[in-house]
């Protein structure tokens, strides 16, 4: 151990010890980080300010400080988006954490509502035992890919996600159907990592 640094949570560490990323630079998002050791290269482990869940947190983003936990963390909303407006390519995460599920069907009910359109589900595999998750894409133009993911589990936990990916305007259309892939790989990896705690927020 060195200076017992190792032992401490970002949050109570210096800011000049962390790593020089927006995620840990930024006072709100470091709250949520659980340590300076990447999960993999680029990501970092996050837990949900409800304690239900964890995933991957990719160090060029920031949490908005609307995010929020519901009463005695039933619920919780958290968005997240690239600290870099002037990115060449952008997307912005909205997570919304529900203790308890109806159905999977009245989920995705709710879930097309949000998006205005009917979403079309196709399951994904994870490595989560009794973990499941459905992913649908939506190719709105030319320059943004929106995706959106139900995930729950065995306990009945759920989580809604809904990402939107945007070209700058000033990036060309071939360039922004690789970048627009390139991000959806990553998005798709995140949703994946994605992981319910057995606790349920306690």
């Amino acid at each position: 151990m060195r200076n017992g640094k190792e032992s401490l949570s970002p949050s109570d560490m210096d800011p000049n010890d962390l790593p020089d990323v927006p995620a840990f630079q930024d006072e709100i998002t470091r709250d949520y980080l659980e340590s300076t050791e990447p999960v993999r290269e680029g990501y970092y482990p996050f837990i949900s300010g409800s304690n239900s869940f964890t995933f991957d947190f990719p160090e060029e983003m920031v949490v908005d400080e609307t995010s929020i936990v519901g009463n005695e963390a039933n619920s919780e909303s958290l968005i997240f988006y690239y600290d870099d407006n002037n990115a060449e390519v952008m997307d912005e995460y909205t997570i919304h954490y529900l203790s308890s599920m109806s159905d999977v069907e009245s989920s995705k009910d709710v879930m097309n509502k949000s998006a205005g359109i009917e979403l079309d589900f196709k399951s994904v595999d994870t490595d989560n035992e009794g973990q499941y998750m459905e992913v649908a894409e939506v190719e709105s133009d030319d320059s943004s890919l929106s995706l959106a993911a139900l995930i729950w589990n065995d306990d009945k936990q759920e989580i809604q996600v809904f990402t939107e990916i945007i070209c700058r305007n000033d990036i060309e259309a071939q360039q922004c159907n690789s970048l627009k892939e390139d991000e959806r790989k990553k998005v798709t990896a995140v949703m994946k990592s994605i992981k319910f705690k057995d606790n349920k927020g306690k």
